[in-house]
């Protein structure tokens, strides 16, 4: 199936490179600095026929999920540490 959408096309360079790159963006960015805006071009591509993103979807929210899951492991983790040290000290009155 085809596809057409707009794309704005931007030249970006930083004061540290030596060469600037286009980029394409689907809006149109206020110039600054760094980059400018070159003009719009309508592009066309082929989408796969009932493209159903869904597969895509279940892996990135169960990326995020383990992601939580990590970073969960990685606080409790601390405040055992925590707890541990704080139970190691000579408690005297």
């Amino acid at each position: 199936m085809k596809i057409k959408i707009m794309a704005h096309i931007h030249y970006q360079k930083f004061e540290w490179e030596e060469e600037g790159t286009y980029r394409i963006a689907s809006f149109k960015m206020d110039d600054t600095e760094d980059r400018t805006y070159v003009g719009q071009q309508e592009v066309e591509f082929d989408a796969p026929e009932n493209y159903d993103p869904t597969a895509q979807k279940i892996a990135a929210l169960q990326a995020l999920k383990q992601k939580a899951q990590d970073d969960f492991a990685k606080s409790i983790y601390k405040i055992n540490e925590r707890i541990s040290k704080l139970q190691a000290l000579e408690y005297t009155q």
